[in-house]
């Protein structure tokens, strides 16, 4: 059983560290494949292609205020943004989408939230059919309570699975948000045809900094890696930005002993 080892990126530069450390892949950050200029593709392109460091897992292409659930939000003036950038992110080798930002799924607090949740299934119907022409998954991370309160849970996001429709569509998980979103590693069997990526990070550190596992650190992360080795997982893992060898021959070590 064989998984591939992420490093999430902030800038390109963090591509070449990733490199030499020994990872597999890069998860780019929303803000990086945002601002990547068609020369700066074209050079990771032959990144890609010569040294097989892919965006092999990417953050859902949308800006930072977009809220896909408020009043006012246009499906179809965005379809062509989308379009655009998923089709670029392909040729970097990205391979699934991940819906992590839980502000741009946040229902009203007050009034009726049928007509905001009806529209982030809209959106997400649509972000599979354009993710599905370039064979890419689309992976929508459950949140705690604190980031958002919608899909908060493995349960919720199953049960609007049939309402979206689509076969491209799973689930992500974050080692961090496990005890948020009320979920147990004895809880995994249940969820092994949905866990399509994951998130692996010192979850004791603040909720607003991912901070990479490393030895000493106080936290215990083989029960955590055998949860996903029994249930045969076999996707990327991806480390937090200041990962470096050092981390990953520990994270490797764990995973393999």
């Amino acid at each position: 059983m064989a998984v591939r080892w992420g490093m999430m990126v902030e800038s390109l530069s963090n591509v070449e560290e990733a490199l030499k450390a020994g990872f597999d892949c890069v998860q780019p950050t929303a803000s990086l494949i945002l601002k990547l200029t068609d020369g700066e593709v074209k050079s990771q392109q032959r990144v890609v292609k010569d040294q097989g460091m892919a965006f092999e897992v990417c953050p859902v292409p949308l800006p930072a205020d977009v809220r896909v659930t408020e009043r006012g939000f246009n499906l179809y003036a965005w379809l062509e943004h989308l379009k655009k950038a998923i089709h670029r992110l392909s040729e970097l080798g990205c391979r699934k989408l991940t819906w992590s930002d839980g502000r741009a799924r946040l229902l009203p607090v007050e009034g009726d939230q049928t007509v905001a949740k009806e529209q982030a299934m809209q959106f997400l119907y649509m972000l599979c059919e354009v993710a599905a022409e370039w064979g890419i998954v689309v992976l929508v991370e459950p949140l705690g309570a604190r980031r958002t309160n919608f899909l908060n849970t493995l349960q919720e996001f199953c049960s609007i699975l049939p309402l979206v429709g689509k076969e491209n569509l799973s689930a992500a998980i974050s080692l961090r948000e496990l005890s948020a979103i009320g979920l147990s590693i004895a809880a995994f069997p249940s969820y092994d045809r949905i866990i399509k990526h994951v998130h692996m990070e010192n979850p004791l550190s603040s909720d607003r900094l991912r901070v990479s596992p490393r030895a000493g650190d106080g936290y215990e992360y083989g029960p955590f890696l055998r949860a996903l080795r029994g249930i045969d997982y076999s996707g990327v893992i991806s480390l937090p930005e200041q990962a470096d060898q050092a981390a990953l021959t520990y994270c490797k070590q764990i995973w393999n002993a």
